[in-house]
């Protein structure tokens, strides 16, 4: 049985399941959770011994293969599935179509995908010995926004194009519109990308994105930084980069 390194809360780990799923995998695949302190962003964590062995890189997800192949990257290992386990069903064998879908996946992972998760890092940065609740940079958190909304203009042109049948590109780009709303809701993607806002109002509604819908990593208890929502700083505020919880709401209201 393959071992899929997991957290529910992971937009690349999601482009996993819902490869499984769809290509009809989830019996040959152990499903593994791990859990993230919020030092993850900034700090080298303690990492379980399987986890690290399965990873050098120790991010998620990390498959490991029926016959020990380590595979450490998403793409790559929903790639993995389609290729030898998959019968092609989600991405062709060859020719301009495999690269085109591969394209649209590229500019999901490596642009919308990665542009978050870099400023949700950048949003947890605090040093131990530092009074300040929140220490960023505003001008890479910016940076990260604006590859974020050049990429989801590129997939709002891509999105005319998409074929009737899904595909690794259409579950890449189905995951990163999903983790916006998840860990961003004050971003207005939907008005940067309004064709590919009204495909995944449709897109969502499959078994495998229903399924496998985002919710917070466990939390590890011996993380020494707080797990409480803090007050985003000034800063913060202005670039309206962190999401706030209904209470920092109430209390913003009041």
């Amino acid at each position: 049985m393959m071992k899929l390194f997991h957290t529910p809360a992971s937009h690349f780990v999601r482009k996993c399941t819902v490869t499984i799923k769809e290509l009809g995998l989830a019996d040959r695949v152990e499903i593994i959770t791990t859990k993230w302190p919020h030092s993850w962003g900034t700090e080298t964590v303690a990492f379980r011994p399987d986890f690290v062995e399965a990873t050098p890189i120790a991010r998620i997800p990390a498959l490991v293969t029926e016959d020990g192949l380590r595979l450490c990257e998403s793409s790559l290992i929903c790639e993995y599935l389609n290729d030898e386990l998959g019968n092609f069903r989600l991405c062709p064998q060859g020719g301009r179509e495999r690269w085109w879908v591969l394209s649209v996946m590229s500019v999901a992972t490596s642009g919308v995908m990665e542009s978050q998760v870099m400023r949700r890092a950048e949003l947890l940065r605090k040093r131990e010995d530092s009074t300040s609740k929140q220490e960023f940079s505003p001008g890479f958190v910016k940076k990260m926004m604006d590859r974020q909304d050049r990429c989801y203009k590129r997939l709002d042109e891509l999105s005319h194009d998409f074929r009737n049948d899904i595909d690794l590109g259409q579950i890449a780009a189905g995951c990163a519109c999903a983790i916006s709303d998840f860990r961003f809701p004050e971003d207005d993607w939907r008005a940067i990308a309004p064709n590919l806002a009204r495909w995944y109002d449709r897109f969502r509604r499959r078994p495998s994105m229903r399924e496998t819908e985002p919710s917070e990593t466990p939390f590890d208890s011996e993380d020494p930084h707080s797990s409480k929502p803090e007050r985003p700083s000034p800063a913060a505020r202005d670039l309206g980069v962190v999401r706030r919880s209904p209470t920092m709401l109430k209390e913003a209201s009041s």
